[in-house]
């Protein structure tokens, strides 16, 4: 088991100033791995007691074991990132900007696919099957993901709603949320202040809860059953979208064969439709084109 999939299993068991040196660690992966215990605390402005207790929290016999795990995982990292790093870095002419920008996207990809917890991907898998209502929440850019998730959850006929902000939409919407709900909440830094209102009500209300985020140390995975991780880092104004994005494609399409009978009836009901609408040009070509 790699460090990430620990940490995504004993997330919820840390306490906040544990937390803070996971923030540390997270944040300066590559110079943390290195510190003593109490070089780590100095940094993270904890007691060293703290560092060791999170490594005993994690289940570990100490400290060197999770430096060991740590390491391993940056070992991995590099040896099938290092390559796409490295001509990230070289490219820095505007006229190169499409390059870096699809690179650093393959890149987001790669990390988000080598630390995927994937027990933790069965679970919101099973937790969508089973869910009555599916509330998804993803706001600002966010929204594109979660957009994409429930629409989708849509198409294969489970009762999906996508919360949009207005005048007490949000609350309206999810109002009566019960155990027999899911909320999937997506969100990546700086994190926005009502999806974290929103995860926190619905697991306050002892719905099922799952996010889509940057790490086990959002504020989001407080109140979630599973964490999905998507790397969103890009050298722009803007966050990438794209590990997010494949991620609820992912979910759908694992949904999807649960029951494959079930989701090609559905499927197929739904093109039945598209057609007699006229919902797609090629479909209204298709049309045309039969007529005497």
């Amino acid at each position: 088991m790699s460090f990430k999939e620990l940490l995504a299993r004993k997330q919820k068991d840390l306490t906040l100033a544990q937390r803070t040196v996971m923030k540390h660690i997270m944040e300066h992966y590559d110079e943390a791995i290195f510190l003593t215990a109490s070089a780590l605390a100095r940094r993270a402005d904890v007691s060293e007691a703290t560092v060791v207790r999170l490594a005993q929290s994690l289940g570990l016999k100490g400290y060197p074991e999770m430096q060991q795990m740590l390491r391993e995982d940056l070992q991995n990292r590099l040896s099938t990132t290092a390559r796409l790093e490295q001509t990230v870095q070289r490219v820095t002419d505007e006229k190169d900007v499409l390059l870096k920008v699809l690179q650093e996207d393959i890149q987001n990809l790669s990390l988000t696919l080598q630390n995927m917890p994937v027990e933790m991907f069965q679970v919101a898998v099973g937790q969508i099957m089973k869910a009555r209502n599916i509330y998804v929440i993803g706001l600002r850019g966010a929204h594109a993901p979660a957009l994409i998730l429930a629409l989708y959850l849509r198409y294969l006929k489970k009762a999906s709603r996508l919360l949009v902000p207005g005048y007490g939409d949000v609350w309206n919407t999810m109002h009566g949320i019960t155990t027999d709900d899911l909320l999937i909440g997506i969100s990546f830094p700086r994190y926005s202040r009502l999806t974290i209102e929103v995860v926190e009500y619905a697991h306050r209300q002892g719905a099922m809860v799952g996010s889509i985020t940057d790490s086990v140390l959002s504020p989001l995975a407080e109140y979630s059953d599973w964490v999905l991780p998507a790397h969103c880092k890009l050298d722009s104004f803007i966050e990438s979208f794209t590990a997010s994005l494949s991620i609820a494609n992912a979910l759908v399409t694992a949904i999807g064969i649960q029951h494959p009978e079930e989701t090609l009836k559905a499927l197929r009901d739904r093109e039945a439709l598209w057609k007699e609408k006229g919902i797609y040009v090629m479909d209204e070509e298709h049309k045309r084109r039969r007529l005497p």
